[in-house]
């Protein structure tokens, strides 16, 4: 059964992967009027793929930093708070 999840994913991923090379390299296609050859279609597609996941891995870096800094600052402000009264 996890042999069955982990190809559905993967088939998912490549063919998602599939689509998107083929979107971009049309687009480049019909912009600069070359030709770009099918065999690095899905190269271009799971690199995209890669980079989204990498970009979203980043943000949600950044983002559990500003939230631990945050944490951070209100428990000094309570702490401070309880040392004044």
């Amino acid at each position: 059964m996890t042999e069955d999840i982990l190809t559905t994913v993967m088939a998912f991923i490549y063919t998602l992967g599939h689509w998107l090379g083929e979107m971009i390299v049309g687009s480049i296609q019909s912009i600069s009027g070359i030709t770009i050859p099918p065999t690095i279609v899905d190269a271009i597609g799971l690199l995209l793929i890669l980079t989204i996941f990498l970009a979203i891995a980043e943000v949600a870096k950044k983002a559990i930093w500003i939230i631990v800094a945050v944490g951070w600052v209100l428990i000094i402000l309570r702490i401070a708070i309880l040392m004044m009264g």
